[in-house]
């Protein structure tokens, strides 16, 4: 009686874990979306207003790790959330610069929504956003809103990009 029961208890068991492990690694990409459209698009259009970034072919949009070539969707959220830690660690600035408000918004924004909705993805920009530390000079204001909306740009994209492979999810 005893060796049934047990049997019956570890498959149970297994069949929980599972069935947990799998909801937990798909991501929810249109509920992703679903949030960018309710509150990072407007952040991210306002950052785009403040750091005078206007898309044109001239602003190094050849540079490798600022776009997202990839027509997979977890490889442009992975730039996407990859990009966005970036883009965090370009401000170190007192908070009433309205650039850094605006970054701060869109980056946490970005990463708790990621976070909550493909944790897979969460960690992997996490590892790859502390594989290369980057230094950057103080340099001047202009150079880094340059560098930031060289970002912004690219960030705009991937997300353009990441809906416009659910444009069909959005018909309806």
């Amino acid at each position: 009686m005893i060796l049934p029961r047990t049997v019956l208890c570890a498959v149970l068991l297994l069949l929980v874990v599972s069935v947990l492990g799998k909801g937990k690694a798909r991501c929810s990409i249109v509920e992703i979306l679903r949030q960018y459209q309710a509150v990072i698009f407007d952040e991210l259009q306002n950052l785009k207003n403040l750091t005078g970034s206007v898309e044109s072919p001239s602003r190094g949009r050849g540079r490798a790790g600022l776009t997202c070539h990839s027509n997979k969707e977890q490889k442009i959220l992975l730039s996407i959330s990859t990009m966005s830690l970036s883009l965090r660690d370009m401000v170190r600035g007192p908070r009433k610069n309205p650039e850094v408000v605006a970054v701060t918004k869109v980056t946490s924004n970005t990463e708790s929504v990621t976070r909550q909705n493909c944790r897979k993805i969460h960690k992997k920009s996490l590892s790859t956003a502390t594989e290369k530390p980057r230094r950057r000079g103080q340099g001047s204001r202009r150079k880094q809103l340059r560098e930031m909306a060289r970002v912004v740009d690219s960030l705009v994209t991937c997300w353009e990009k990441l809906f416009s492979l659910h444009s069909k999810d959005w018909d309806t």
